[in-house]
């Protein structure tokens, strides 16, 4: 009898001290969504807040496609899935999903303080990444709305790559050994993930046309793929890879003029090239080189945005009013700081959770 206790303690000691498996301790996703590479979005005022009835409807497809990724995701074992937006329509009031919808185990991922979603969004207890509705990269001008991190038409390139958001991603998350294991979106970013990262399952969704139009699938066939994708991505998650992109690294951003470029240069160790249209970094770190990239993309933004607001200004019949009242506000906000929109649109946004872009 004492020898088949001792016999028993042992064998209990044995298996408690054996490595849980990862189907024992749970799986957890990361899925970030973007609205572009949507199978739905045939014209982009489906992804745009400013478009409130197409809008309405994007949300909806977005919604769908999120949720065939869920079920997939369910199906090859995931225990916990948490939802990033990554797309950021202008809804400065929820996410661009519609939350309440999601199904479970899947609930959005919330912080008190901006994060950028490419680098933040993620921690050492998410197992694997997927990333549903993404779209082609800034060079590639075949894809449905192509662009890497602004709407902007620049050339967004590390060390001569062209360079989308799928890719930023992956490359993010390396760093912790996370890999992205499944995208989905048009044929044209099928043909990028397959060129740089073939390992990555991916999801078709619709055909690209031209930059402003493309085509949808037959009803119901986007979801089977998403989801399809998905299961198989997590089922052979032991099989992921992690991209190798080593360093050191130049990222390249041509703009679409010299004053853009002129105000993306004034971020640390920029320098002009390309005849005065690009901005080169210069980095051995990715993290460090992608921050510097995002902060001159949002200097030249600011640019970009006021060149068109002074464009669209200057064409209405109260033109000069207009710019008028916008000197007279600058002086207010200068003389007296509470007559400033900025600072109360500050205020309102000190009191909201983000959900990833905004």
């Amino acid at each position: 009898m004492t020898s088949r206790i001792t016999h028993s303690l042992v064998v209990l000691f044995l298996i408690s001290s054996c490595p849980i498996s990862a189907q024992e301790k749970g799986i957890k996703v990361l899925l970030l969504y973007d609205m572009e590479g949507m199978s739905g979005a045939t014209r982009y005022e489906y992804t745009t807040a400013r478009f409130p009835d197409d809008y309405t409807e994007g949300r909806k497809m977005m919604t769908d496609d999120v949720n065939a990724a869920i079920r997939g995701l369910v199906a090859g074992g995931a225990t916990d899935v948490v939802v990033v937006d990554g797309h950021g329509s202008g809804n400065r009031e929820e996410p661009d999903v519609i939350e309440e919808a999601l199904l479970p185990p899947a609930k959005m991922h919330y912080r008190d303080s901006w994060f950028d979603i490419y680098m933040d969004s993620y921690d050492s207890s998410i197992d694997a990444i997927v990333a549903v509705g993404m779209h082609a990269s800034a060079s590639n001008k075949a894809g449905f709305l192509a662009h890497t991190y602004n709407s902007h038409d620049v050339d967004y390139r590390v060390n001569g790559i062209p360079f989308n958001e799928s890719m930023i991603l992956a490359a993010g998350a390396a760093r912790m050994k996370i890999p992205l294991i499944m995208v989905s979106g048009d044929d044209q970013l099928g043909k990028e993930i397959s060129r740089h990262m073939p390992w990555v399952r991916y999801a078709t969704v619709k055909r690209a046309v031209s930059l402003g139009k493309a085509e949808a699938l037959p009803a119901g066939e986007s979801a089977r793929r998403i989801e399809r994708a998905a299961r198989d991505a997590l089922r052979d998650l032991d099989n992921a890879r992690l991209p190798e992109w080593p360093g050191p690294y130049r990222f390249a951003i041509t703009y679409q003029d010299k004053e853009q470029a002129e105000a993306g240069v004034r971020v640390r160790d920029a320098e002009i090239i390309h005849n005065g249209l690009g901005v080169e970094i210069r980095s051995d770190d990715f993290e460090e080189g992608y921050r510097r990239s995002t902060q001159s993309l949002w200097l030249s933004g600011d640019i970009a945005w006021s060149t068109a607001l002074m464009s669209v200004i200057e064409e209405q019949s109260n033109a000069d009013a207009l710019i008028q009242a916008a000197v007279a506000r600058i002086y207010d906000r200068w003389i007296d700081p509470s007559n400033s929109v900025t600072g109360k649109a500050a205020t309102e946004d000190s009191q909201q959770r983000y959900w990833g872009a905004r």
